[in-house]
């Protein structure tokens, strides 16, 4: 059984490409009313065309985060799904990361998580219902090298989720991770930028070979990814059931990491994982 979708209100953030941006478009085409934010407006016309509410919102500004809430509630009344999407993934080996950098990483990733879901509390609470999505990732059970960083934000964010749940629960606020694994996106890009700076410290000779091997095998990961559209269907699902699982895998290679990791242990994951990214 599905809930009713004409006229509930969507706050996706990081909507400007992926994840976000399909996210947004499906629940258009199925009745939702869509707030899409991100810090680059312009990229999300197409949406605008399609019917979105389009609002600027950095999830590492405070302000930001509030008056997009503020403004959704005064045009809408109420929040019914917020799907804290925004993100993006430091690449490199621990030893060659600036702290300024994983300050950063965790400032979106995790805080940038946890901004709107304080924002959108107090509103969802006085309802007495709400659902929060949070895109999390196949990384937050299973981590790889050169991606350490990235996996401690998405194990950060499974713990918060796990922890929120139960919070939220007796003001009938469900939360739902999405836990993706390799998704064909423009994430490729931006990512691989971060391991440009990590090549560039003192000490990245000792890693040259792994890190060689592993812009290589990434590129491959992300473009023989899912399709975007994967993982849209899911958020839609996770949306409208009226009983929505705890954590949805949508791909093949997060369910099957979650399954090593599992039965296999972390000495399994310590056989297999660095042949796939790092010999």
């Amino acid at each position: 059984m599905a809930h009713k979708t004409a006229n509930r209100v969507a706050f996706i953030t990081g909507a400007s490409s992926g994840i976000g941006f399909a996210s947004a478009q499906i629940l258009l085409e199925n009745g939702f009313t869509v707030y899409a934010t991100a810090r680059r407006t312009e990229l999300m016309e197409p949406l605008k065309q399609k019917g979105a509410k389009i609002l600027h919102c950095d999830v590492t500004s405070d302000e930001d985060v509030q008056k997009a809430v503020d403004t959704i509630v005064a045009n809408e009344g109420r929040i019914d799904i917020l799907f804290a999407n925004a993100g993006y993934c430091l690449l490199g080996p621990v030893e060659l990361v600036s702290n300024d950098e994983v300050t950063r990483q965790f400032d979106v990733n995790v805080v940038g998580c946890g901004r709107p879901i304080a924002a959108v509390i107090p509103h969802m609470r006085k309802a007495g219902s709400g659902r929060i999505l949070i895109t999390s990732s196949g990384a937050g059970h299973v981590s790889m090298p050169n991606m350490a960083w990235y996996a401690a934000t998405k194990h950060a964010q499974q713990g918060l989720a796990h922890g929120l749940r139960m919070e939220l629960a007796e003001f009938g606020i469900q939360v739902v991770l999405i836990e993706p694994g390799g998704i064909d996106t423009n994430i490729y890009k931006p990512s691989l930028a971060t391991l440009d700076v990590a090549e560039r410290h003192p000490n990245a000779g000792a890693y040259r070979q792994q890190t060689t091997i592993f812009r290589k095998k990434w590129s491959s990961m992300v473009n023989d990814g899912s399709p975007v559209d994967t993982i849209a269907r899911v958020v839609l699902q996770a949306s409208t059931a009226a009983r929505p699982r705890r954590q949805y895998r949508p791909n093949g290679d997060a369910r099957l990491g979650a399954f090593l990791k599992r039965w296999g242990g972390y000495a399994a994951l310590d056989r297999i994982v660095p042949g796939m990214t790092i010999r």
